[in-house]
């Protein structure tokens, strides 16, 4: 008889993989979560949480970990112009992924997922009913399969379903002097022939600032990171050595999210946002997927996880499509986007209704299509 060291076991403890965990084990399903990582351990990400992330958590409260509550936005076009706008009550925050991890994966123990951390996966294939994963320490064995191991995920390579699009960030964590020079506000820069933004956000006690890009890469990173720096006074906080880049997989149409008796989620599955590059949302999301259709798998359903796949492609996909056309338009003409839209308020109200879960890109998209993006300008 074959012995299983859990129904489900989940690789990776970022925001997908412990939301899988805790609602799983919730449910009374035997989850083991596998981290590579000793936690808390430092993550590279803007950290920026919208309030539809929040609602996406709850019952879960996560305010013991945001750093800062966001009251205004200042957006900057590429030849300097700008403007502040000032943000409805809690709409945007900040965390440090090393303490918004590990409050994630705590509440998935409080819920009765067991944890190793510390452990690489170095491989894992399908064996009979079952599956079988490998780690630097051991061989465990489970039903079900959630590879949440992020942007360079083991899982997803080792069963084929790793996404073949991608873009790129850069984050920096500024020294604390450059917090007595800021206004509290997050930062938007969209430069010219950049295909991304530049951003600063508060966390705390310092600055966090960065690129995003939907080119594969920037050859000329550090000057691109320096020039906005400069342009807000803040290239003399910044530590060379603690800059990060790193990739932010994009999946497409032909896309798959499940294999055999695995899936994946979050970065793994390349549900980043394309317009923003903000991946927390949509990992939690399908975290909160997966763990529903691993469940029906376990209740005897034998395609709950190629459905999945249906439902990433039909709830996450469909939306990120929408999203890809308003980051092309703005990306591509961001000066001619700042003064013709950006700063309008009805624009600004479906920005806050978005990032706030009332709206969707589709809908937003579909009223442009219908009615042109005159209707975008409407309350």
């Amino acid at each position: 008889m074959t012995r299983y060291d859990a129904d489900v076991i989940v690789v990776g403890a970022g925001p997908a993989g412990a939301t899988a965990a805790r609602l799983l084990a919730a449910w009374g399903i035997s989850v083991l979560l596998i981290e590579k990582c000793r936690l808390p351990r430092y993550k590279p990400c803007g950290g920026a949480i919208t309030k539809r992330t929040i609602q996406l958590l709850a019952p879960l409260d996560i305010s013991p970990v945001i750093e800062t509550w966001v009251r205004k936005m200042t957006v900057q076009s590429p030849n300097g112009d700008s403007f502040t706008v000032e943000l409805p009550d809690q709409l945007i925050a900040t965390v440090m992924r090393d303490k918004f991890d590990t409050y994630l994966t705590d509440a998935a123990l409080v819920a009765g997922a067991r944890l190793r951390t510390a452990e690489p996966v170095l491989r894992c294939e399908q064996t009979g009913e079952g599956m079988e994963v490998v780690t630097a320490r051991r061989t465990y064995r489970c039903l079900a399969l959630i590879g949440a191991d992020g942007a360079n995920s083991i899982v997803a390579q080792q069963l084929g379903l790793k996404p073949k699009r991608r873009a790129f960030s850069l984050v920096a964590e500024l020294s604390t002097e450059a917090l007595e020079r800021w206004d509290g506000n997050i930062h938007l820069h969209f430069p010219l022939s950049f295909n991304g933004y530049a951003w600063c956000f508060p966390k705390g006690n310092h600055l966090s600032a960065g690129l995003y890009t939907r080119l594969h890469s920037v050859p000329d990173w550090r000057g691109w990171l320096y020039r906005y720096l400069t342009s807000l006074e803040l290239h003399d906080c910044l530590d060379w050595e603690k800059v990060k880049g790193h990739i932010i997989p994009i999946a497409d149409k032909n896309s798959i999210f499940h294999q055999g008796n695995a899936i994946v989620v979050g970065d793994a599955a390349g549900v980043a946002d394309p317009f923003t590059g903000e991946g927390i949302s949509w990992a939690i999301y399908t975290g909160r997927l997966a763990a529903a259709f691993v469940r029906a798998f376990l209740e005897g359903e034998p395609d709950a996880l190629s459905d999945y796949t249906r439902a990433v492609h039909r709830e996450v996909l469909d939306e990120m499509r929408a999203a890809h056309w308003f980051a092309r338009i703005l990306f591509t003409f961001p000066q001619f986007c700042f003064h013709h839209f950006l700063h309008r308020e009805p624009v600004l109200k479906n920005f806050a209704r978005l990032i706030g879960g009332e709206v969707s890109y589709r809908q937003l998209w579909h009223k442009a299509l219908r009615k042109g993006f005159s209707l975008l300008m409407n309350s």
